[in-house]
């Protein structure tokens, strides 16, 4: 294959730089400006008598594990990363039932338009463009049935924290701010982005472990932050220790579940034939003149190692 001629080359690597440098940007916005920095700030926050900590991590969980981490984990061989791409769009989506079933649309609109609108710029700018959302995946039963069992819990929880934005009122400042229903969005985003990951598009193993670790951290706030201390009362927003005890064990059995298959996927390659190559690498072989070496191996099955 002939090699791209200089002025396309440049071109093509300004719009790599490009993009990185909006992948940077756009990743710290969800960590400010969406709140995704209430993963750290939750834990120490004393506004109102610290009512608003699990609510907090709550933000962080669907702004920092989802959308920050899905920005910045393009940094690194972006083509390969289309789990993660989608991983945004699952967050998004996720905000925008929660909005429409608490009754707070505005909510979950802007948090659907936000990274949806800023992934679609970033994908205009790649050279590659759409193809960086189209990729082969294989599907995992194992992770589809764990993410299936998470369901019962997180749907049920997520009733409630509808329920509670829609009934509340005003002058509450959990109602005020929308916290209800973050607090859905996160729980319909955990259950999303599992999902997702069964799906094993490449960059899979990422979009599982963002899943696992919002399960996990959101657990270990329900734990942490079970009661006010020397009283009863739980913190807003908190399914108690013996809850919270159940999603960090379900968030670290997903990871688990996610090495497994990692690892039985690597040993199944050893012996396996031809698989189609994903549309985002042939661009990724067109820059380099021809087919990467990690193509030419006496296995084509190493395709399989890109898609991870």
């Amino acid at each position: 294959m002939e090699q791209a001629p200089p002025e396309v080359e440049r071109r093509s690597r300004g719009r790599l730089i490009a993009f990185k440098v909006l992948a940077v940007l756009f990743g710290m916005g969800a960590a400010i400006g969406l709140f995704g920095a209430g993963i750290i700030v939750g834990w120490f926050d004393t506004e109102g008598g610290q009512i608003h900590r699990v609510h907090d991590i709550g933000f962080g969980v669907l702004a920092g594990v989802f959308l920050t981490v899905g920005f910045l984990a393009q940094l690194h061989v972006p083509e390969r990363k289309v789990s993660v791409r989608y991983q945004i769009v699952a967050a998004g989506v996720a905000a925008m039932g929660a909005g429409l079933l608490a009754s707070d649309p505005g909510n979950g609109l802007f948090f659907l338009l936000m990274p949806v609108a800023e992934l679609a710029i970033m994908v205009a700018v790649h050279p590659a463009r759409m193809a960086l959302m189209r990729g082969g995946g294989s599907f995992s039963p194992v992770m589809a049935v764990l993410a299936a069992a998470g369901a019962v819990p997180l749907v049920w929880v997520s009733l409630t924290w509808a329920r509670l934005q829609r009934t509340g009122l005003d002058t509450d400042p959990h109602v005020e701010k929308g916290h209800w229903t973050i607090m859905t969005a996160m729980a319909f985003a955990i259950l999303l982005v599992a999902l997702l990951s069964s799906l094993k598009f490449s960059g899979w193993k990422i979009t599982a472990w963002c899943a696992g670790a919002g399960a996990f951290l959101y657990g270990l706030a329900s734990l942490v932050f079970a009661t006010f201390p020397g009283t009863n009362v739980p913190y807003p927003g908190s399914q108690g220790a013996g809850w919270g005890a159940v999603a960090m064990v379900g968030g670290l059995l997903f990871i688990a579940a996610a090495q497994w298959e990692a690892v039985r996927s690597r040993t199944g390659r050893r012996d396996c034939g031809r698989t189609a190559r994903p549309r985002s690498d042939r661009w990724l072989a067109s820059r380099s003149g021809g087919t990467p070496k990690s193509f030419s191996s006496n296995c084509r099955c190493n395709l399989q190692s890109l898609r991870e």
